[in-house]
């Protein structure tokens, strides 16, 4: 059993690389994507370019539930050089 892996989400555009490969990997289209997070296709669309700026959090949760991801909050200072 591998471990899941760790998609990095620092930015808009890097939360939508990690939605769109996670998509892809379900093998589900953004329409279905849309419908299983109670969003519109477009919403999906501008979230995979990393066009939704102010993007309400809640949206970004229903994407990420349907497709069985979660969000983590990772403290950056424990990991900076010293």
């Amino acid at each position: 059993m591998s471990a899941s892996p760790i998609l990095n989400a620092r930015s808009l555009p890097r939360l939508g690389t990690a939605v769109k490969a996670l998509r892809l990997d379900r093998g589900l289209s953004q329409a279905e994507l849309a419908r299983a997070a109670g969003v519109s296709r477009q919403w999906v669309v501008s979230l995979e370019r990393g066009r939704t700026a102010g993007a309400e959090l809640g949206r970004v949760m229903a994407v990420l539930d349907a497709l069985d991801a979660s969000l983590a909050i990772r403290d950056d200072r424990e990991h900076a050089p010293q």
